[in-house]
């Protein structure tokens, strides 16, 4: 199957089917689910009749692909239409994913992830000073970014979700945003703040203000971190997440 710009009609099918039935399956393909739903405009997508489906993502500062697939056979077939030779990949997933991508292609790192979904009561949650952001933000938006490692923002990124931020005077000090929305839910990430400002309660607002804006909006709120970052488990635990699935991070390149 040549490369395509929409999904094929049993992506989107099981897609809807899982969020219906079975919303911890979903969330543990997360990525691909999103790339076969609310963001199919935004991915590319390779697909065979035996019900494999890979997905790039196009709108994110690094190559994403989305794996849905029962052989090593059908990945690096399907990965050939999507991503060129040598090129590093970056593929969230579940487990059982990694394991598959060991098989089919070049794994260069493997960072396990806890992906935790909000349990709490949004009502108790307070957003202190976090405000809504802008694009007359992004350029400090952006310096935030870069300062505190968060791979997945891009100029690009307000164009598909809110952000709220923390300002001391005029500086912008912390930030989080909405990265991907399902059909009812929504991941949040890009939580940064700056160095300087660190354990002054900062995070802990703009999560708040995200919970509660996506509440208020009908969709239940998830995200994703590394397992060694406790401090940020600790948070998130405190604030009323917990945890659902392990996923893991994989880099990943074709070697042929």
């Amino acid at each position: 199957m040549p490369l395509a710009l929409a999904p094929p009609a049993f992506a989107v099918a099981l897609a809807h089917r899982w969020l219906a039935e079975n919303p911890r399956q979903a969330l543990a393909h997360f990525t691909w689910v999103n790339n076969v739903t609310l963001a199919a405009d935004r991915c590319r997508f390779a697909y065979d009749e035996q019900g494999s489906c890979l997905t790039r993502r196009l709108d994110l500062p690094f190559t994403a692909v989305a794996v849905l697939a029962e052989t090593a056979a059908a990945v690096r077939r399907l990965a050939a239409e999507l991503v060129p030779p040598h090129w590093p990949v970056y593929t969230l997933a579940p487990t059982s994913t990694a394991a598959l991508l060991r098989e089919a292609v070049g794994v260069d790192e493997i960072r396990p992830e806890w992906q935790m979904v909000f349990r709490g009561d949004a009502g108790t949650l307070d957003p202190g000073p976090a405000r809504p952001l802008g694009r007359a933000d992004l350029p400090a938006m952006m310096a935030l970014a870069r300062l505190g490692g968060a791979m997945v923002f891009g100029a690009e990124a307000m164009a598909h979700g809110a952000f709220f931020g923390v300002f001391v005077g005029a500086e912008l000090v912390a930030m989080g945003g909405v990265q991907n929305e399902l059909p009812g839910w929504a991941e949040i990430g890009s939580i940064v703040t700056h160095p300087a400002h660190r354990r002054q309660g900062h995070a802990t607002h703009v999560v708040a203000a995200l919970v509660r804006y996506l509440q208020a909006r009908g969709q239940q709120t998830f995200l994703c971190l590394f397992q060694d970052n406790e401090a940020a488990f600790r948070l998130y635990d405190k604030l009323g997440f917990a945890v659902l699935n392990e996923l893991v991070l994989v880099r990943w390149r074709r070697t042929r």
